[in-house]
């Protein structure tokens, strides 16, 4: 066991979205038996940024769900791939029937059209600012890492459908949250992030722990050499894990700590 990946909401942090600091404490505990610790989240740099100082994290991040990897070290991007400019016109355009929001990450800004009250979680939730936009003439559509779309569960589930039925469309749609809706480039995930992490830090998949509660992070528990969810993820994540955890935030990391960590991290 050499490397934690966590992902942030519902997982690592606590159910109200706060960072419990007595989880930097634990992680920084066992950084010193060994066991480094970073994060694979769908959140942007200016979003997750506060969390990887307040973690003192020095490995490398996982941002946009694996589209953008950072080094908090050198303050550089190691890894970012975007979505094609045609992807993103054909993908807005099949949204016009849709009562959705859309999100749109280019660079460390954030544009958005159709914002409505379905939206307000999201944006509380990862502290967005963004700029209001009426239609794609005001985007640089080619510099687009991802898109999120955001409405009613049942809106989202309709459009996911639609998405990946379209086989002429290069990207990868996922739900990071029941009320998301995300689009990725291609080929982009956080397992394929943690694999490329995993050569870049010479470190062998089998050392690595896994840690999510959302469909994104499904086929990143399954590749790590070990894979922990919690018992209120839904069941098709549960089953990708080895261990369940009954808590997020601190709970879950001393639980997590206890059952599989060597008890000289409490000595």
């Amino acid at each position: 066991m050499k490397l934690l990946v966590f992902d942030l909401d519902g997982t690592l942090l606590e159910r109200d979205g706060t960072l419990d600091v007595r989880t930097a404490e634990l992680l920084k505990r066992l950084e010193s038996v060994g066991i480094r610790s970073t994060i694979a989240t769908g959140r942007s740099l200016k979003s997750a940024m506060n969390f990887v100082e307040s973690l003192s994290i020095t490995v490398p991040v996982i941002l946009f769900n694996g589209a953008r990897i950072f080094d908090p070290t050198s303050k550089n991007y190691l890894y970012s791939k975007l979505l094609p400019g045609h992807v993103v016109e054909k993908v807005v355009s099949q949204c016009r029937n849709f009562n959705v929001a859309i999100f749109f990450f280019i660079d460390e800004d954030v544009y958005a059209m159709n914002v409505s009250l379905h939206a307000t979680n999201y944006i509380f939730r990862d502290g967005l600012s963004y700029h209001p936009i009426d239609d794609l003439s005001q985007l640089h559509t080619a510099r687009v890492t991802k898109l999120v779309f955001t409405g009613l569960s049942s809106e989202l589930n309709r459009l996911e459908l639609l998405f990946k039925f379209d086989h002429s469309l290069e990207m990868n749609a996922t739900r990071s949250e029941e009320d998301l809706l995300e689009v990725l480039p291609a080929g982009v995930g956080k397992a394929e992030a943690v694999k490329w992490l995993c050569t870049f830090l010479r470190i062998d998949l089998k050392e690595v722990v896994a840690f999510g509660n959302g469909e994104n992070d499904s086929q990143m528990l399954r590749i790590a050499g070990l894979g922990v969810s919690f018992a209120f993820a839904p069941e098709t994540v549960k089953k990708c894990a080895k261990v369940l955890l009954h808590n997020c935030g601190y709970l879950g990391l001393k639980e997590f700590v206890e059952k599989c960590v060597e008890k000289v991290v409490f000595s």
